[in-house]
C-alpha cells in the first residue's frame, strides 16, 4: 500500500481520504488530489478560513465570532 499523512491506504484507487483527497497507489507512487477549492476572495483582515472535512470543503468565517460567515467579496 501506500501510506498519507500516517495512515496506509491499499493499492489502486482511494476515492476519499480522511483529509479529502482522491488517489491513486500504485507500487511506483501514490498520487492524489484535493476534493475541495480553497477560497480567495475574502477580506483576509476580518475572515479566516477553516477545512470542514464532513463536506471535504472549506468554510470562511470571522475570525472574532467563527459563529458568523463571510461572504466573498464582489469584483475580486
Amino acid at each position: 500500500g501506500c501510506e498519507l499523512n500516517g495512515k496506509l491506504y491499499p493499492f489502486g484507487l482511494t476515492e476519499r481520504t480522511e483529509d479529502c483527497y482522491r488517489c491513486e497507489c500504485s507500487q511506483a507512487e501514490m498520487a492524489c488530489c484535493s476534493l475541495f477549492h480553497t477560497p480567495v476572495a475574502y477580506d483576509k483582515k476580518k475572515c479566516k478560513v477553516i477545512v470542514n472535512k464532513k463536506r471535504c470543503d472549506y468554510d470562511v468565517v470571522e475570525k472574532e465570532d467563527p459563529s458568523k460567515q463571510c461572504f466573498p467579496r464582489a469584483g475580486v
